[in-house]
């Protein structure tokens, strides 16, 4: 891989566009809860988000990433008071119940993410020029690292024609590569061998492993291996996300996104280790960073640790990036976070500003 800058993007980048950042995304999910007019689950998240603004004091919008980070240490309270219950778990309404209902509620809310962010995407498709704004500069061999379950990127490229792939072996793709960190709202989770029953789809990962026989006896339960990994064609996506109730009854499949929270499995994402490796591997080679609309909030320890690792090792061989760039209008307060990742001594670049107010020919030129 010969890249030699790396773009890094988050909610920012996307929300030019229209995309709700993941404070917006709680009123979000909150609104199509009340679809379900469930008064018991709408009570549990107003008591909820009412100790979440004690704790902060603030009476603003909350993150929908620590709303599903600290709603499991509620229902770990909750299990723990079934401890001085005097029945045991399923036997009417106990504390153990009430815990595994709050968890069906995110459960509910987190698939609910995926029509949310379909319906936001194709709003946000109307302004999609001011992503063309900055996806014009990209050059065949950069790399992005996106944060983002939306496809507007992907989308403007195509729209000028310039070639991009999502990094995985089986496509053969060149030009500009596009490493969706967290997964994507046009990725498809099916069992394996079932990708033949999804018509124009591509197939983008599927484990080979050679002590294994296709279609052969399995002992153990390897979700990497059991399944597989598709892209689905724009003109075919509404109908995967708006009918997956539906179509789930006959063909099992999950759209593939890593979910909410500071903990995303993302080892049940198949392909997803493919993705962060290359991404990792970009970094490594990368002689300028841009960091676009993406805080490295608390709810990004994941990243902190294993690109905090790339960057060590690079230090190791002084050989660190020439420059990291912030473009956020809150980059002062941001460039701690990211000298935590990317060393003290690292030339850093502030861009106060909002991406579609940026500059790119001045910026990328200095």
């Amino acid at each position: 891989m010969s890249t030699k800058r790396v773009f890094i993007l988050g909610a920012g980048f996307s929300k030019q566009a229209g995309m709700p950042l993941a404070t917006e995304l709680t009123g979000c999910l909150l609104k199509k809860s009340e679809e379900y007019n469930d008064q018991e689950m709408l009570g549990w998240f107003d008591y909820f988000k009412q100790r979440i603004s004690w704790i902060q004091s603030t009476t603003g919008e909350i993150s929908v990433e620590q709303v599903f980070d600290l709603a499991k240490f509620d229902t770990e309270l909750w299990k723990m008071k079934q401890h001085l219950c005097p029945v045991g778990r399923q036997y009417g309404d106990t504390p153990w119940n009430a815990s595994e209902g709050i968890e069906a509620w995110l459960d509910h809310m987190q698939d609910d993410l995926r029509d949310i962010i379909w319906g936001e995407q194709k709003k946000a498709q109307k302004n999609l020029e001011l992503i063309c704004r900055s996806s014009k500069h990209l050059n065949s061999d950069d790399a992005v690292l996106t944060f983002n379950y939306d496809t507007l990127l992907e989308n403007s490229l195509s729209q000028q024609k310039k070639p991009w792939h999502y990094g995985f072996k089986r496509e053969k793709g060149t030009g500009i590569s596009i490493f969706k960190m967290h997964g994507s709202i046009n990725w498809l989770v099916t069992q394996r061998g079932n990708s033949q029953n999804f018509q124009d789809t591509s197939l983008l990962f599927r484990k080979e492993d050679k002590n294994k026989q296709e279609g052969g006896e399995r002992y153990e339960e390897e979700v990497e291996y059991d399944f597989e990994l598709l892209r689905v064609p724009d003109e075919r996506l509404g109908s995967f996300i708006e009918n997956r109730d539906l179509q789930r009854q006959a063909t099992f499949y999950e759209i593939g996104v890593a979910g909410l929270g500071s903990y995303k499995p993302l080892h049940v994402l198949p392909g997803s280790g493919e993705v962060w490796f290359n991404a990792m591997k970009a970094l490594q080679e990368a002689e300028e960073i841009y960091v676009v609309g993406f805080s490295l909030s608390p709810f990004d320890n994941m990243v902190r640790l294993h690109f905090g690792g790339v960057m060590c090792e690079r230090n190791e061989k002084k050989d660190l990036p020439t420059k990291v760039t912030l473009v956020d209008p809150y980059a002062h307060q941001l460039q701690e976070n990211f000298r935590s990742v990317f060393g003290p001594d690292i030339s850093m670049k502030i861009c106060k500003q909002k991406a579609e107010e940026t500059e790119w020919v001045q910026l990328l030129s200095h």
